[in-house]
């Protein structure tokens, strides 16, 4: 019974309660059958007593093992485990292994093809506690200080309501949220000019998902699809593993160059609103250019609307896909940058034969993205609070973006800066003889976070005297302080 006397975490930050640490502790102990069914537990008074924790802690802790099953209440006898509980069958220990001596799987990544050995990719990776180090200047990340905590609660609530719980826990087979769909059709993509119908539209697990869709159902090993370099790098990879051959297409300061490179081409990947990872935002006559190439050349472009939904420039252009008999174009967009990375919802917008197509491919994989968050995403688009906090996330975006502007012009006065306005970050490039490898590393090891910028480009060596500024998740009162430290490290790391 000692086991149960360890210390639980009193620590404030502690994700988890002290009742529900407790509760945790014991519903493990009894599947793992350390605590087996009638075994008698300490009363109320001698475990709070033993742990330091406060009776009425340990006594609510109790109510809700009970209320689960797994403690019973035995008048005059006290608190035992349940007489039905019942342990794992497989123990730790006593489960089966087929690994050999040298603890590998035996001989299984040998049979993968050389084609799918996806984590040979090369991937900007960032520490998983980024968000606790003093300056974050990470891209694709929100603030989370910010979001309308209350606002989304509610509407979370509001789907949970006992009256709707069977549209929560139902399975939508291959369909999707109407309720969704219609509030992306109506209030989302209206604000790209982008006017569709239902039967238009896919949910996907994030905008990354809708890129592997279209790369399955438009690529195949006889296409060919040009990519801006440098690029998104896990659409470059998507199309490495999924697309015959890729061909890398330079930029200038009016985004894709369209030269006879893309006569080659089957398929195309642009990020025209913010080109990733420079920010650079495609031009309108380019624009034309790339819709002239498509139409005069059978020419599939897959848009990626990267960061347009908290884009604060009211002048910029609409996407690729607002144009008129624009089927030739498959648009990717996404709610990451306003409601957060981690909920994964994305969208895709093409042709009903497309869309039918990426759906049953959709469905073979997950089916469908989780309802609950479909259901109150849609709520919260519905009631107007996403309204609300776009516009709040465009001021506080274009008041950080002169900030990181004025400090960047001060303090790298040698760099040539890339940057979109209405975007959430800067690409600084140095001169041709700085070497910047390992400044990331360099940088972390003083509080501040910068992204890798190297995956980006088909040739890693083409990064070495460039960094990645993102402005999205940090406080507009470290902008200026971090990107001022990260100029003396800049400074002592080169000479």
């Amino acid at each position: 019974m000692s086991i149960l006397f360890s210390p639980l975490d009193k620590a404030s930050s502690s994700p988890v309660n002290l009742r529900d640490q407790l509760c945790e502790r014991i519903s493990h102990y009894i599947t793992q059958g350390l605590l087996e069914p009638n075994m008698r537990l300490p009363s109320c008074r001698k475990l709070s007593k033993h742990l330091g924790i406060s009776r009425n802690t340990v006594v609510s802790a109790y109510q809700n093992l009970i209320y689960d099953g797994l403690v019973e209440a035995r008048e005059r006898s006290g608190y035992f485990v349940h007489k039905s509980a019942r342990p794992n069958l497989f123990p730790q220990g006593q489960a089966s292994t087929n690994k050999d001596e040298g603890g590998a799987s035996a001989g299984l990544f040998d049979y993968l093809s050389p084609s799918t050995k996806a984590s040979a990719f090369d991937i900007i990776l960032r520490p998983d506690d980024w968000i606790k180090y003093p300056y974050p200047f990470v891209c694709n990340q929100m603030d989370v200080a910010r979001f309308p905590l209350a606002d989304w609660r509610k509407c979370s609530h509001q789907v949970l309501n006992s009256n709707k719980i069977a549209a929560v826990t139902s399975d939508y087979l291959y369909g999707d949220c109407e309720e969704l769909v219609t509030q992306i059709r109506n209030r989302l993509l209206p604000r790209r000019g982008i006017y569709v119908g239902e039967d238009e539209i896919l949910i996907t697990a994030g905008a990354q998902q809708a890129i592997f869709l279209s790369a399955m159902i438009m690529g195949g090993p006889s296409r060919t699809i040009g990519i801006e370099d440098p690029c998104y790098p896990d659409a470059r990879n998507i199309f490495k593993l999924l697309v015959g051959n890729v061909v890398p297409i330079g930029l200038d300061t009016e985004g894709l160059i369209c030269d006879d490179r893309l006569k080659k081409c089957d398929l195309v990947y642009v990020t025209p609103n913010h080109q990733y990872p420079s920010a650079v935002r495609m031009s309108k006559s380019r624009r034309q250019k790339l819709h002239d190439y498509a139409a005069h050349n059978n020419l599939i472009i897959i848009e990626d609307d990267y960061d347009s939904e908290t884009d604060f420039d009211p002048l910029r252009e609409p996407a690729l896909k607002s144009k008129a008999n624009s089927d030739y174009v498959i648009y990717v967009g996404s709610l990451s940058k306003s409601l957060g990375p981690g909920l994964r919802l994305g969208y895709m917008v093409a042709s009903p034969d497309l869309i039918r197509e990426a759906r049953a491919l959709r469905g073979m994989m997950i089916r469908h993205t989780p309802p609950v968050v479909q259901l109150t995403a849609a709520q919260f688009i519905r009631l107007g609070h996403h309204d609300a906090y776009v516009a709040k996330l465009q001021g506080i975006h274009e008041r950080r973006w002169y900030c990181a502007e004025a400090a960047v012009n001060k303090y790298f006065p040698e760099a040539k800066v890339t940057r979109g306005w209405g975007g959430t970050n800067f690409m600084l490039t140095f001169p041709q003889h700085h070497n910047l490898e390992g400044l990331t590393e360099r940088a972390l090891e003083n509080g501040i976070v910068i992204d890798h910028i190297k995956p980006c480009f088909s040739r890693p060596q083409d990064s070495h005297n460039k960094i990645r500024l993102g402005f999205s998740a940090i406080g507009i009162k470290k902008i200026s302080t971090g990107i001022e430290q990260l100029g003396d490290i800049y400074n002592s790391f080169i000479t």
